[in-house]
């Protein structure tokens, strides 16, 4: 004698573990999809070409020996140009590019700057004076002493700047750690600054001067914040200074100051200070000590000149860089040794003193090509090609410096979608130009079910998975049903039934 059992409950618990089953890999199935979207999405972005294609050099002036500060005087249309070389300074036809005037100066001008009220161009000499030409005559009008305002025995006065709401010409005193503030042809005020003044800027919007000091080291630089008003110190930024090129932006407020290293193998800075809370904000990686730096409004750049590489040889070139992204976006090229750098506001063009050719290059004007884009999310990152550079951006503008001619543009896809127009030309031509673009779902770039990339393809394998488990769960619990239901002709069975022989 033998019993047999059937067992029925294993049957439903096998579907139940099958349909459980099948909802987990889904489930597995999605996140995994979402979760690649979301990668991409917040990946880094990815590095395009470091700035734009060079620009094809520009043409040059022939000055003096060694030419090393340059300024434009907007009274009378002329640029003025510092020859340390050979002790003069020359007068330039900006119309013409011709020398039109030689003024003899004593040794060691370097810097200078233009009261632009009075059309009076400051520079001074290597040990205790400063020196007034006149515009009208191109020459020398006065000679300014420093001797008894805070340069006893000689101070190496650097002519930096000019304030246009006081009238004052600011002079950095590079050795008795001042700053002379001059009014025609008299200090009117001496203000103790930081060790080793030898840059300075004018902040129009507040009124204030941006002073940078050399430090005795690189940790010790800062840039002092004097007041134009009352002319004493207001306030200090550390970690900036350090190098001669200090520029003001005035349609930001901002102001761009080269931080150059003190020895070989430290790194070089063009620091970002804002105007309004006097704190740095980027700091911006260059490739060489920058001596000079100028803003243009026009085109809204700054433009830093490459003097040098620390323990290297001299450059050629000058540093581009875009305010609104605080990036290197351009390097234009000069002759060899770039140091003083000017702004001609009257035909908008950038001079350049270029110290070991004895010549002044005139940069290529660049304008603003802005490619923007409607249709994405905020925050994604997108790209954009002209003329064989791309840039990537997550903000709505991609704004590339191009001089004037007609350039090839395409813009990639992004997060599934893309633009239109996606290429073709478009032409620069004396201004800044907008191209449109939108993105939209199209060309492919789409999945299944209207979602993005391949998570259509996973929903609609996972919904498959699902019908598939359901349809097994339904046939397996119908034939178990069917097993159950006993027989018209056989009496009903409440249990197992014991066979005996």
């Amino acid at each position: 004698m033998y019993t047999r059992r059937r067992r029925h409950g294993s049957v439903e618990s096998r579907c139940r573990l099958l349909a459980v089953i099948a909802a987990v890999v889904v489930v597995a199935v999605l996140l995994s999809s979402t979760g690649g979207v979301i990668q991409v999405r917040n990946s880094p972005t990815p590095s395009g070409a470091p700035f734009a294609a060079a620009v094809s050099a520009g043409a040059t002036i022939p000055v003096g020996s060694y030419p090393y500060g340059i300024t434009f005087d907007p009274v009378n249309g002329l640029l003025y140009v510092t020859n340390f070389g050979s002790n003069n300074i020359s007068v330039v036809n900006a119309t013409t590019n011709r020398v039109v005037a030689w003024i003899p100066m004593p040794f060691g001008i370097e810097t200078l700057a233009v009261d632009s009220s009075t059309g009076f161009v400051y520079v001074a000499e290597a040990v205790y004076q400063v020196y007034a030409i006149n515009p009208s005559t191109n020459r020398v009008q006065w000679t300014i002493p420093l001797l008894d305002a805070g340069c006893p025995f000689g101070c190496a006065p650097h002519v930096q700047t000019y304030d246009t709401a006081n009238g004052d010409i600011y002079v950095t005193d590079l050795t008795s750690d001042n700053v002379t503030a001059i009014h025609g042809n008299q200090p009117v005020a001496v203000v103790p600054v930081g060790s080793g003044p030898n840059g300075a800027a004018y902040d129009s919007a507040n009124g204030n001067i941006y002073v940078s000091n050399e430090g005795a080291s690189v940790s010790s630089i800062n840039l002092t914040v004097i007041n134009g008003s009352s002319d004493r110190v207001v306030g200090q930024v550390s970690g900036s200074g350090g190098g001669p090129g200090v520029a003001y932006d005035g349609s930001n407020g901002d102001v761009y100051v080269c931080q150059n290293a003190g020895e070989v193998g430290q790194s070089n800075f063009v620091t970002v200070v804002d105007g309004n809370l006097n704190q740095i904000l980027a700091s911006i990686p260059i490739r060489s000590s920058c001596q000079g730096a100028v803003y243009d409004p026009a085109n809204d750049y700054v433009y830093i000149t490459d003097r040098f590489v620390p323990g290297g040889p001299d450059l050629s070139d000058v540093t581009i860089v875009d305010p609104t992204t605080n990036g290197i976006v351009l390097r234009m090229p000069t002759q060899l040794g770039p140091t003083g750098i000017t702004y001609d506001s009257a035909n908008h063009n950038i001079y350049v003193a270029d110290s070991d050719t004895n010549n002044v290059s005139i940069l290529p004007q660049i304008y603003r090509l802005n490619v923007r884009e409607s249709g994405l999310p905020p925050g994604t990152n997108w790209s954009a090609t002209v003329g064989g550079t791309t840039f990537f951006s997550t903000t709505p503008t991609i704004s590339f410096p191009e001089t004037n001619g007609t350039l090839n543009f395409s813009v990639g896809p992004a997060v599934n979608l893309t633009a239109s127009p996606s290429s073709g030309q478009v032409t620069v031509n004396g201004g800044p130009q907008w191209l449109n673009v939108t993105f939209s779902k199209g060309g492919g770039g789409s999945g299944l079910l209207g979602l993005p990339g391949a998570t259509g393809y996973y929903v609609l394998g996972g919904s498959v998975v699902v019908l598939v488990a359901a349809t097994v769960v339904v046939v397996v619990l119908t034939r178990r049903k069917r097993r159950a239901k006993p027989s018209p002709s056989s009496p009903p069975t409440n249990g197992p039934t014991d066979l005996k022989p």
